[in-house]
């Protein structure tokens, strides 16, 4: 099972909550908050490590459990797996307009015709994030980051979901994906994993991060 938590980080934008939760964090994660200097970076990276940390105490899981975080604007996401031997991926990504000419240089055309055949502007700019986030999460997936070409795998979008239709050669196994969308439905959220299972998106409200 692949477990999803999402925070919103805008209470850390209060100094004794921020330092609550800094003085939870590991020595290296205290010193890698430290190092970005914009406030929002800054509470992003501290609220990933907390919902990491919730979630293996929820879920009494050891450190050697597969996770991924990820954080855009506001959000901070963690998924974790409770199989030791997974691969996960997560994304979090605001809306913030249309891409298009993003998607025509980084995604397949299949993949950029499905988006320019959304009925107006607002859904191609939901088409292009959703199809980002699918993207991020399967290079998070695999541990290659942006080294991974977006156009040698490519992903389908029906009534069923999102499905890996093509993979690079060199990856083998099979990879899932489990989408979500915050309430506010101002971002797309998007997780693979080698899991064949997903939990249901959870909210760590500010109650439980002080």
């Amino acid at each position: 099972m692949v477990h999803t938590w999402i925070m919103d980080v805008t209470p850390l934008q209060n100094d004794m909550i921020y330092r609550r939760c800094y003085n939870r964090l590991p020595d290296w994660r205290r010193e890698k908050a430290d190092r970005i200097r914009p406030l929002e970076g800054k509470m992003q990276s501290v609220g990933a490590w907390i919902l990491y940390q919730q979630m293996r105490k929820y879920y009494e899981l050891s450190d050697q459990m597969p996770y991924n975080l990820s954080h855009s604007g506001k959000y901070a996401l963690c998924s974790v797996s409770t199989q030791p031997d997974a691969q996960v991926g997560c994304d979090v990504e605001m809306i913030k307009g249309n891409k298009i000419r993003l998607a025509e240089r980084y995604f397949c055309p299949g993949e950029v015709a499905w988006i320019q055949s959304q009925k107006n502007e607002t859904e191609q700019a939901e088409g292009f994030y959703r199809y980002w986030v699918l993207k991020e999460s399967f290079i998070k997936a695999i541990r290659l980051g942006m080294k991974q070409d977006l156009r040698e795998f490519e992903i389908a979008l029906d009534e069923r979901g999102a499905r890996l239709v093509r993979q690079p050669e060199a990856v083998l196994g099979t990879y899932y994906y489990q989408e979500y969308q915050p309430d506010a439905g101002d971002a797309r959220i998007a997780v693979c994993s080698t899991e064949k299972k997903f939990g249901e998106l959870h909210y760590l409200d500010e109650r439980n991060i002080i």
